[in-house]
């Protein structure tokens, strides 16, 4: 995106306004080749930097980035284009996009980055990112840049104190970052190996000039403005035997140097500027003076000086403290002759094969990184760049909940019992196991040997639940598990719903979760509207395991194929770990009748609670024990009752590993689900430490209870103190 405006505040929040705009959209194919690139590739962190100047020629940022990604950070250069997307390589570790920023945004936003910023308008980019590590580097004079106002000026004020890092390049910019005692002066440098053993062979454009045997000043850079036009012209002329060979962008009028002895060769790849530096005799810097030049490190001294050059200088304030036999400071043209004429000296040119490669040896981009990387891993906020949770090569499990929205309370639920047990499976077949689930903030906690991460990114919550949060949490799931996870397994399928994911994926039907009390429809327009999240999910996993045959005939009814396609494995139970007791066919002075499930009502907690007096009143050897977890506002209710029953009433919880326990304690369990069931685990421990079983025939239920053979099956609106129910 090109800015329109001068006004800065303005560009920037339309700009920001066109970022969030993409971000609104469905997630792009091409996002998916951004979340490859994070599965196929190690790192350490992942830095971007926003669109600001192209890749070439290479200057500061890129070479950065280039020091980073050796260093082992996953880095994204990010051009300004109207070509088509493009992720195209440049190194291991370094990647440029073309027209990529959306893209980078939707397979980031769930990751921590570092934002290296050069240029404060790519922060329109860098503060959408919501985990960000902000690196604030200025390398220019901020008059330099063409949108520079009082409004580009607050942000950058507001950037500086927020900037977890801050650096400058010049020690004249430390005017602009004065506030951060702890700015870092990093000047410029260069890369030493790509200006050493360079091919003998000259570049085509160059030999004719070799051939005139004459000396050549050169000069790698922008030709610009600052770029003193008039002191070069004159010293061609006042030398003509001298070859003048100036390599950049052009963007002055080029007559100014229109001599014979005067060569402009155009723009160069950075990998080719040594091969014309090969052929120099010295090398020039030869800008204007004035404040903005005055807040300049040159790139090319750096560059200069790898390539063993003898460099002259204008008195540039980041210039003079670098003076030396072999750099030279000089101000006008005649100075510049004779500072010149020294350099083209044989013994001038022996000193700096030596001595400018030696300074050059201490300036390179991998000891400024050294730095950089001290004072990154040093800051207070910093540490999270390095902390992304990576699923590569695991399986994958987005579910509503496993712990509640805060992660501090395990639910142990069927549904969550499953997972446990899947993720056993899973360690025994050698695969790494996480789930993904719905969260208030970004957490990570680490349960019976699975690690367990809220899915929260940059404030999202799940107070309240709607469609909205749906999709918001779908898509979140996608952005950090695509193209990297093995496997991606919903549990409960539809939160496959809406987007999916890039990722092989498998959906687990638990049991029709629909049929609640919300279940009144009008008409079949309205059915559709509210359970097409069911139908569409269920169409969107690659595979479809359900553990009951209601669910699978149900979906026969919707669509016949996708009804087929379902394979029913239903739920299981540990027949060695759960075992009758000895003599649990005898009978005990007293009855122990359990409810062995979470305490809310789809699983029938106000149904058992509304038979609890009627039953202890008639029968004095009975007992009640309610085992399992509950939010307050339902647990309440069970302890009002142990208040008037005292303990004739038990309320506990136990590790899933001691639920045998309560089994073995009970003759009759309860299983009075309302609705939302499929084979309940809970039933079936129950059967295999020997209980009566009581059920009502809701979801799965009739796959494991026979009416009057196995236990009883009774109407989810059956009193539990009826003469039916008490035939146990």
């Amino acid at each position: 995106m090109t800015a329109e405006r001068t006004d800065f505040a303005t560009n920037y929040l339309s700009r920001q306004h066109y970022y969030r705009t993409l971000l609104a959209r469905p997630p792009e194919t091409t996002a998916l080749t951004l979340m490859k690139i994070l599965g196929e590739n190690t790192y350490k962190a992942i830095v971007v930097y926003p669109e600001a100047v192209d890749w070439e020629p290479q200057q500061r940022p890129q070479h950065l980035l280039r020091e980073m990604a050796a260093r082992g950070y996953l880095c994204f250069f990010c051009e300004s284009s109207k070509e088509p997307f493009e992720a195209r390589q440049i190194e291991p570790n370094l990647y440029v996009l073309r027209r990529g920023e959306a893209e980078l945004l939707s397979a980031l936003r769930s990751q921590s980055v570092i934002v290296l910023c050069t240029w404060i308008m790519q922060m329109a980019l860098g503060e959408l990112f919501p985990h960000r590590t902000v690196w604030y580097d200025i390398l220019d004079d901020l008059t330099f840049f063409s949108q520079y106002d009082e409004g580009m000026l607050q942000k950058h004020r507001e950037l500086l104190q927020r900037a977890d890092v801050v650096t400058y390049s010049a020690r004249k910019l430390l005017s602009y970052a004065e506030s951060r005692a702890d700015a870092l002066y990093l000047p410029n440098a260069a890369r030493l190996e790509d200006f050493a053993d360079v091919p003998a062979e000259a570049p085509d454009d160059l030999k004719p000039i070799l051939a005139s045997g004459s000396p050549i000043i050169g000069y790698f850079g922008a030709i610009e403005p600052w770029f003193d036009a008039k002191l070069i012209a004159k010293l061609a002329q006042k030398r003509p035997d001298w070859q003048f060979v100036l390599i950049g962008k052009i963007g002055i009028d080029p007559g100014k140097l229109a001599q014979s002895n005067i060569h402009l060769m155009g723009f160069k790849m950075y990998k080719q500027i040594m091969l014309y530096a090969r052929y120099f005799h010295a090398a020039v810097i030869p800008f204007l003076v004035n404040e903005v030049t005055d807040r300049v490190s040159p790139v090319k001294f750096f560059e200069y000086a790898a390539s063993g050059l003898p460099v002259v200088s204008a008195p540039i304030a980041e210039m003079t403290p670098y003076a030396s036999p072999w750099m030279r400071i000089a101000s006008g043209a005649n100075a510049f002759l004779a500072e010149l004429d020294h350099c083209l000296k044989e013994e001038t040119a022996r000193l700096a094969k030596t001595e400018a490669v030696r300074f050059a040896r201490e300036q390179t981009w991998a000891k400024r990184l050294e730095k950089v990387e001290e004072r990154l891993t040093a800051a207070a906020n910093a540490w999270k760049a390095y902390a992304n949770y990576d699923p590569a090569g695991k399986v994958a499990v987005m579910a509503t909940t496993f712990l509640d929205f805060e992660g501090e309370r395990f639910y142990s639920g069927g549904a969550e019992r499953y997972l446990i047990d899947l993720g056993r499976l899973c360690e025994r077949m050698g695969l790494g196991f996480v789930i993904y689930q719905y969260g208030n903030y970004p957490w990570v906690r680490r349960i019976r040997n699975i690690d367990v991460v809220s899915l929260s990114r940059g404030g999202q919550h799940a107070r309240e639940f709607t469609f909205s949060s749906v999709k918001m949490f779908n898509r979140l799931f996608r952005e950090q598990t695509a193209e990297r996870a093995l496997l991606a397994v919903y549990s409960a399928y539809f939160n496959a719903w809406p987007h999916g994911t890039a990722t092989p994926s498998i959906g687990i039907i638990h049991g029709v979760s629909w049929d609640n009390p919300a279940a009144k429809y009008k008409d079949g327009s309205a059915f559709w509207e509210i359970n097409r999240r069911f139908i569409e999910g269920a169409r969107i996993c690659g595979e479809l395991v359900s553990v009951d045959t209601n669910s699978a005939n149900w979906f026969q009814t919707i669509d016949y194929e996708l009804g087929r396609k379902i394979k029913v494995i239903p739920n299981y139970v540990d027949a060695e770990a759960f075992s009758p007791r000895k003599g649990f066919l005898e009978p005990r002075d007293r009855t122990v009748i359990l409810y062995p499930r979470r305490l809310y009502k789809p699983r029938g907690l106000y149904m058992t609670l509304d038979a609890v007096d009627r039953i202890l009143e008639k029968y004095p050897s009975v007992d009640f024990h309610f085992v399992g977890n509950g939010d307050a506002a339902d647990t309440v209710h069970v302890e009002e009752k142990i208040r008037k029953w005292g303990n004739r009433i038990r309320l506990y919880s136990l590790p899933l590993e001691e639920m045998a326990s309560a089994y073995r304690q009970a003759d009759i369990a309860l299983i009075p689900t309302l609705f939302s069931e499929g084979t309940s685990l809970s039933c079936l421990e129950a059967m295999a430490c020997g209980n009566a079983v009581i059920a009502t025939r809701i979801g799965g239920l009739p796959d494991l209870v026979i009416h009057d053979y196995n236990g009883l099956l009774i109407e989810p609106n059956t009193k539990l103190s009826s003469r039916r129910s008490r035939s146990c």
